[in-house]
């Protein structure tokens, strides 16, 4: 054999012992978070419960993950659709609003409801999920708002000083507060009020900034 040959058998890939199994794994923790989630609730939700579940160890779940809130996130995260084909358009402020709400609220008055109340007491506990809670999920909805606002103001329906970082206040802090105080009902009445309420406040948008340019002399 030559030393030609010899070179090419050293470069030659090697078998391997078996293929990566990350992938599969991740999927199976994040499956297995959801499943334990949404069939016995958060308070069963740890990390040795999808450890078991999953067939992995503790360790591999604690590599890319700090805790089980987190796995949640990730599982909520992934399942939102790309951002262009998430923010409605139909033509109208009321159209794309109540294309945003209605769906939100029927999802936070059924199963979706708990996880969110879980997850925004998690954040409460915890800064680091808190950081995460706020710039992956929450960010990502609040740039829906901005992206209906946007196009409102193109077509001429609200003021171009309108604040969409204030209508995305407008819109879900009466949801949430609806969700985690339990005073009042998330349906489809509270969904059509809200957006009425959130397009007046879109719309006074002028004369509130001439309001506080005013008070400000």
């Amino acid at each position: 054999m030559t030393h030609a040959d010899n070179a090419e058998k050293n470069l030659a890939p090697r078998p391997r012992a078996g293929r990566p199994r990350s992938a599969e794994s991740r999927r199976a923790i994040i499956q297995s978070a959801m499943h334990i989630l949404q069939n016995d609730g958060y308070a069963a939700l740890n990390i040795e419960a999808i450890a078991a579940r999953a067939g992995v160890s503790k360790q591999t779940i604690y590599r890319w993950w700090a805790s089980a809130a987190f796995i949640v996130l990730e599982a909520l995260t992934a399942d939102m659709p790309a951002q262009e084909g998430l923010a409605p358009d139909t033509g109208s402020l009321k159209g794309d609003l109540l294309e945003l709400i209605r769906p939100t609220v029927r999802a936070l008055s059924s199963r979706r409801g708990p996880v969110y109340r879980a997850l925004i007491a998690e954040s409460q506990a915890d800064a680091r999920f808190a950081e995460a809670f706020r710039t992956s999920l929450m960010a990502a909805h609040r740039e829906v708002v901005r992206a209906i606002v946007a196009r409102a103001q193109l077509r001429g329906e609200v003021p171009f000083e309108a604040d969409a970082d204030l209508a995305a206040d407008l819109i879900y802090g009466p949801i949430l507060y609806r969700l985690l105080n339990g005073h009042a009902a998330l349906d489809e009445t509270f969904a059509f009020d809200l957006v009425d309420a959130t397009i007046v406040a879109l719309r006074n948008r002028e004369s509130g900034v001439k309001r506080a340019a005013e008070a400000a002399e």
